[in-house]
């Protein structure tokens, strides 16, 4: 279920509801891709990395919400935390401060740099901008009222890009619902709201008749920065990629390939138990007869990494890799210890960095690092 901080503004809730705008070229890509190598295991080299063992300035509950900033450094974002590593993985500064006041924010969210700052998304409602060098600058409040769930995606000139969208409230039992999330662009000058296209995600609800009411989630908008000014996205079950426009509000390109589905994962016995309780019940998650196909999406220097559901005990994790028309180019696996590969398909649990990925890893006894690989293709 998406764990970002919720915050909310009125106008989107009509946008919420408004028809996905007009698709762009449609691109058709044969099974195999174009590189003559496709195919081949890669095993990235571990560079360095990160542990809060016999240090006092962090610690890891829940790493998450990796970001890439300047020089080669990383953000990420945990309880009471928004944290800043340098290329080597060696702490710089925490940039929470909890409070109301100036500087300070409520609940940390992720961070992201721009082309003078690093700047907090202070949930729920507002941008907080740091120097490069350290020294708060400012707040940008977001005026905003409601209900609607706001999660940062990313920066690109000028403007911050969120993605938006309400509980699907529903009435008697147990269903599959539409749930749309609208993107939405956010002025880095004063805060202004923009709402943008809507993409329609699906949720399995619950609710109760006195009120309240939880989902499991089936499908996410999974959307990243592409290049200057495009967003990639992913919303579906299926193979698709869809190439986003925000400034000119529309999908210019979309594409997939023939792909061999991956089957859904049967309840654990712990999940049978139910792991959402409504309203006195207990509730598991549905079983789905297929894994999504895409599981994540990660970019660099014109390259789409499309990260599939295919796994294989052997040689790891199935990467395809398109280029920015499109065009199915390469596909890769991806071998790395089991707990990377978990977080390599789970969105905001690993960010690429150019020739690097910095990726979360979980250990048996539920203890955190962050590790930074060198992943040449």
């Amino acid at each position: 279920m998406n764990r970002r901080r919720n915050a909310v503004f009125g106008l989107i809730v009509v946008a919420l509801l408004g028809p996905l705008r007009g698709f762009g070229q449609v691109i058709d890509n044969p099974a195999k891709p174009k590189a003559a190598n496709a195919g081949r295991v890669v095993t990235p080299q571990e560079v360095a990395g990160i542990s809060d063992e016999g240090t006092s300035d962090y610690y890891f509950k829940w790493p998450r919400e990796l970001r890439a900033a300047p020089g080669g450094s990383l953000l990420l974002s945990d309880e009471d935390q928004v944290l800043e590593f340098d290329a080597k993985g060696r702490f710089v500064r925490n940039l929470f401060k909890k409070g109301q006041g100036p500087g300070e924010m409520p609940y940390p969210g992720p961070g992201v740099a721009t082309e003078k700052n690093l700047v907090v998304f202070g949930s729920p409602s507002k941008l907080v901008y740091f120097s490069r060098s350290g020294p708060y600058e400012k707040d940008i409040a977001l005026r905003v009222v409601g209900r609607t769930r706001l999660s940062l995606i990313g920066y690109q000139a000028g403007q911050f890009y969120f993605e938006a969208g309400e509980f699907p409230r529903t009435t008697g039992d147990p269903d599959f619902v539409d749930n749309p999330r609208t993107i939405v662009a956010v002025s880095g000058l004063d805060g202004t709201i923009r709402p943008l296209t809507t993409f329609v995600t699906k949720a399995w609800v619950v609710t109760s008749p006195a009120g309240g009411g939880g989902m499991f989630t089936i499908t996410s908008l999974i959307a990243v920065p592409f290049g200057e000014s495009l967003l990639a996205l992913t919303h579906t079950e299926g193979y698709l990629v869809k190439i986003f426009d925000p400034v000119a509000n529309k999908v210019v390109r979309e594409f997939g390939r023939a792909y061999e589905r991956v089957k859904g994962k049967p309840l654990s016995e712990a999940e049978k138990k139910g792991s959402m309780f409504i309203g006195g019940k207990a509730y598991s998650r549905p079983e789905l007869k297929f894994e999504n196909d895409i599981k994540n999406i990660l970019t660099r220097d014109g390259e789409i990494w499309a990260v599939t559901s295919t796994r294989d005990k052997a040689k790891g994790l199935l990467i395809d890799v398109f280029d920015g028309q499109g065009v199915y180019r390469d596909c890769f696996w991806l071998n790395l210890p089991e707990p990377a590969l978990a977080s390599v398909q789970s969105p905001g649990q690993c960010v690429l960095d150019g020739e690097f990925l910095w990726v979360v890893e979980r250990a048996e006894d539920d203890t955190f690092s962050i590790k930074k690989y060198r992943a040449v293709i």
